[in-house]
Parts: C-alpha cells; structure tokens; sequence
C-alpha cells in the first residue's frame, strides 16, 4: 500500500508540473515571448547567387558533402548571361579540332602571360594550364551549352561562343536544375560575419553569424567556407580609390564585394590591380540610360570635354578611358561620323555650324575641330564590368593571408579570386576561370570537411 501510495503521488506531482509549464508555455505565446534561436550548422557553407557559388556547391556535394547555399541577397545567376557572353577561353577542342587549329594548353598559357604582363601567379596559372584541355567539356556538363563557334581564328584560335539562342538562359536554368535535383539546401539569411578559431599554425574557420527577416542574429557552426559572390565592381571606388566618380558606371552595380569584405576582415590577402575591364558608353543625360559604342568604331572619332582639351579616336582604350574620367562629369563628348549617329539616334545631338557647335558645349571658336556640313555629338562616359584583383588562393581554391598562410576551412571561387589575370585579362576567361577554380574551390573543400 505504502508504495502505491507513493507511486500515485509522484505520478500527481509530474501530472501537476506539465501542467504548469503548459500554463507558462502558452502565456508566454500569448505575450509573443521570444524564444531563443537555436544554433544550427552544417557541412559546408558557398556564399553567393553566382555561377561559381553553383558550380562550387554541386562540387562538393558530389564529393560527399552536405552543402548549404546562401545567396547573401544576390540575384540567383544573375552573372551568368554575363560570363558565357563572354566566350570561353579553352584548348584542344573539337571545334578546334574541326578548323585544323593547333591550340594546346601551353599555348593558352603564353597568351594568358602575355595578356597579363606576366604578373600572374605561377602556380595558380600552372594549376589552370594543367586543366585547360576539360574546360569546354565542364561547360557542356554544367550548362548544357556548346560553345562552338570560333569566329576569329586567325587572332584568337581560344575563344569560342555558343552556337545556341539564348545560350546564358540555357546555362542558368541547367545549373539551377542540378542544384535542386543534387540537394543542396538554400538558406534566405544573410551572413553578416565569420569566425575562426587561432591555431599555433594557421587559423580554422568555425562558424558564421547569420541575420534572419527579423534582424535576428544566430550562430552556424561549419567547418568550411567557400566565398562566390563575384568581384566588386559595384563597389569598384572603395579598392579603387584614385578613379574620378563623375564619368564611371558599374555595369554590374549587383557586385558589392561583401565577401571580399568579410575575408579582409579576416586578414585574408587582396591582389588588387589597377587593370579594370572598362568600356566605352554612350549616355543619355536626359534619360540615364547608356549603349555600349565598340572601340572598332572610335577610328574616325574625337573626343572632347568642355575644357577644350581634345583626343582623337586613334588612341588606345585606356588612353580615351583616361581623358573621359578625367574630364568633368557629363561634359565630355564624342563626334563621330553620320553613320555612327544613326545607328544610335537617341544618343546623338546634331548641330549644323561650327559656331553652334562651339556654343553648345562651351568652346572657344578654334578648336581644332574639322570643317563638315553636320556635327553629331554624344555624351560618353566609361563603364566597368569587370574586377580582376580579388582575394589571394592556392591552386586549391584556399584564402591565403598576407604571409602566405592559409585559412584553414576558407575558400574562393570565381570573380571574387585574383592571381590568375594580372595586369590584363585574356577574353573568354571570366568563364574559364569560373568553371577552374569553382570545381577546385568546391572538391577541395567538401575533402577537408570530411576529414
């Protein structure tokens, strides 16, 4: 009876006590009490909407990872379009093959050394020769695209379009098909921080800080990080401090560099060059719209601002980039022939004297302008699309710091690394160099977080 007894009243003190916390429980919903968010983790974390964010993460879930995707408030392959555009720079192809084009790996070597002024990193530009000859087959597997058309032989036997419609569409709803079919999970948090632990040797990445709608803060423990959210262009002045604002547009003003912010923060190296892939913009004051002008077309033009300086159209790229941003904001100008105002009459302003020309723009009555019936002027400005400096890797993908160690655990792929370009950068290499350090960055680091 004794035990009975005792048994019945600890079976009313459990009953008694679940009661009292599902009294507390519901006055505290009924206050919207907030409940501390729970720190979560996982595997491996690719920040970044890019192509290389997805290329890097369906790497490493293929090599056994479990992979989480935050696109830190990107676009999803918003660049996409943008990098196969672009062309592919690769060798040893069938297309090649096809034209009886002798185009090997080390050929493709010399040119990217060349272009670059031989400033690149040996072991990095190695690493990509090494894997040049699987590019154009990479491209068919992650984007179904066949990139085989080579329009200019003769100059550049590398570089090779899409021969399909709509090839950067194609791309991107391939890349995002495997992401899902693969498993990879998306994440909508930004991730505001990362940490490392400090080691005797190296440092060690442990965890990041994420920020949910509510503007809450949480821990996500992981062993490993890998940074793709593209170059910074869209930020450009920040690492590009000497460039005059007035005349410069960020044509993919989407790249803020965060991750390039977030791994300086962790002392990780920054390549910067002063080399920016820049192009020539016509610009409508009025309207705030712009129109790519190709330097094939600048031979019979002149450049002028509103200081009566004057440059003619046979100089180089950098040489009119140079004048441009230089002079005044929305007071340097283009005269260019009839059929060039005529292919962009939004753009163009005429004027029928040399007087009239003078007095419109603010000039003195001898500029060294040529006597003609009909005067077509534009407003042009500089735009960029294109950073090469970015963050110091290995081979491996892997963040090195300013003495050449490493981040245990931290990675880069894409636009976001620098290293393999230098002083210049070869066409068709935005790509290329996606699809290298993307699958390096993403095979690399599912390995070291399944150790």
């Amino acid at each position: 009876m004794l035990r009975l007894k005792g048994t019945s009243a600890a079976v009313t003190l459990l009953l008694i006590l679940f009661i009292t916390i599902f009294f507390i429980s519901q006055v505290a919903l009924q206050k919207n009490v907030e409940i501390p968010i729970v720190p979560q983790g996982g595997d491996l974390v690719v920040i970044g909407g890019t192509t290389a964010a997805f290329i890097a993460a369906l790497e490493g879930a293929g090599a056994g990872a479990q992979v989480f995707l935050f696109p830190n408030g990107e676009e999803l392959l918003g660049d996409t379009a943008f990098l196969v555009s672009g062309g592919l720079a690769a060798s040893s192809t069938p297309p090649q093959f096809e034209q009886e084009i002798v185009f090997t790996a080390e050929d493709l070597e010399t040119a990217l050394r060349e272009a670059g002024q031989g400033v690149a990193d040996p072991l990095l530009l190695e690493a990509f020769t090494a894997e040049a000859d699987l590019l154009y087959d990479l491209a068919l597997y992650y984007g179904g695209v066949d990139f085989s058309d080579i329009p200019d032989a003769l100059k550049r036997p590398y570089l090779h379009f899409a021969s399909q419609a709509a090839a950067g569409q194609i791309f991107g709803e391939q890349l995002l098909e495997k992401a899902e079919k693969t498993g990879i999970i998306f994440r909508p948090e930004k991730v505001r921080e990362i940490h490392f632990t400090q080691g005797e040797n190296t440092d060690r990445i442990e965890l990041i800080i994420l920020e949910n709608d509510k503007k809450e803060t949480f821990c996500f423990y992981t062993q490993g990080v890998i940074l793709a959210d593209g170059g910074y262009s869209g930020n450009v002045y920040h690492h590009h401090r000497y460039l005059p604002q007035g005349n410069l547009i960020s044509l993919r003003p989407g790249q803020k560099g965060r991750g390039l912010d977030l791994a300086i923060g962790l002392d990780a190296d920054f390549l910067q060059t002063d080399y920016l892939g820049k192009k020539m913009l016509l610009y409508n004051p009025l309207q705030g719209n712009y129109k790519e002008l190709h330097p094939k077309n600048l031979q019979d033009t002149l450049f002028f601002n509103s200081r009566g300086q004057v440059l003619p159209g046979t100089h180089s790229l950098e040489e009119i980039a140079d004048f441009i941003l230089g002079s005044p904001k929305d007071r340097v100008f283009i005269l260019a022939p009839e059929e060039t105002a005529r292919q962009n009459k939004a753009f163009f302003q005429e004027s029928a004297t040399l007087e009239e020309l003078a007095n419109l723009y603010g000039l003195g009555e001898d500029s060294p302008f040529p006597l003609q019936n009909t005067y077509y002027v534009s407003v042009v400005k500089i735009g960029v699309d294109y950073t090469p400096g970015g963050l110091s890797v290995t081979p491996l993908g892997e963040v090195k710091k300013g003495d050449g160690q490493i981040i245990l655990g931290l990675y880069a792929a894409g636009e976001i690394s620098g290293g393999l370009h230098g002083e210049g950068m070869l066409p068709g290499m935005a790509l290329s160099e996606t699809l290298f350090l993307a699958g390096q960055a993403g095979r690399s680091a599912a390995d070291y977080v399944r150790r």
